[in-house]
């Protein structure tokens, strides 16, 4: 579930791009610092944004994992999906020359998430079709102490960056089937005779 918000919003960002650049290839690729440092082929991730992933965090309001849920005549009973916000840093890791084109890139992130800071079936039909709930993605304003801490924890040299919020992403297992319980359709009355109350 989570790599699909994270491709739509990769595909997005690219087309977006595209448009206003006329780039043809794609400029924003999803990588884990990690993969940078073990040695890739020299220029492999050169010139390109990089939007990682560097932070899950629940959403703490679902006090019920379970409820019924009607379906036709029949209630059945459902797991409540989890809610999480997904924290991406987009990063420039542009060399050189290049250094001012990685900024043009990061701008045109930067305009596209806040002309579009919410994601419906209107808006983006794709998340219809991979069956994904709507979502809204905002910007994460850090002071420089907490972008120190992240930079550190991703044991990586800082480089020009924007940290966005995105959420909430629902997850829950989808079994396959459920114990029913019928619907309340109508509630009979019985009433005593006069007989048995002598």
């Amino acid at each position: 579930m989570l790599q699909s918000y994270l491709q739509t919003l990769l595909t997005e960002a690219n087309s977006y791009i595209k448009t206003k650049t006329a780039s043809i290839e794609d400029q924003v690729i999803c990588l884990n610092y990690t993969d940078l440092q073990i040695s890739p082929a020299p220029g492999t991730y050169d010139n390109k944004i990089i939007m990682s992933l560097v932070d899950i965090r629940q959403e703490d309001n679902n006090h019920n994992p379970q409820k019924y849920i009607q379906q036709g005549n029949h209630y059945v009973l459902r797991t409540v999906p989890m809610n999480f916000y997904i924290y991406l840093l987009f990063a420039t890791h542009f060399k050189g020359e290049q250094a001012l084109a990685g900024l043009r890139y990061l701008s045109s992130i930067i305009a596209f998430f806040q002309s579009k800071p919410t994601f419906t079936t209107q808006n983006t039909p794709s998340l219809q079709v991979d069956d994904l709930g709507e979502f809204s993605i905002s910007l994460v304003k850090l002071d420089y102490q907490e972008k120190s801490a992240l930079w550190s924890s991703l044991q990586a040299t800082y480089t020009p960056s924007v940290l966005y919020k995105v959420g909430m992403v629902p997850i829950a297992d989808t079994p396959t089937r459920y114990p029913e319980v019928p619907a309340i359709t109508d509630i009979d009355i019985v009433y005593p005779s006069l007989s048995s109350l002598r």
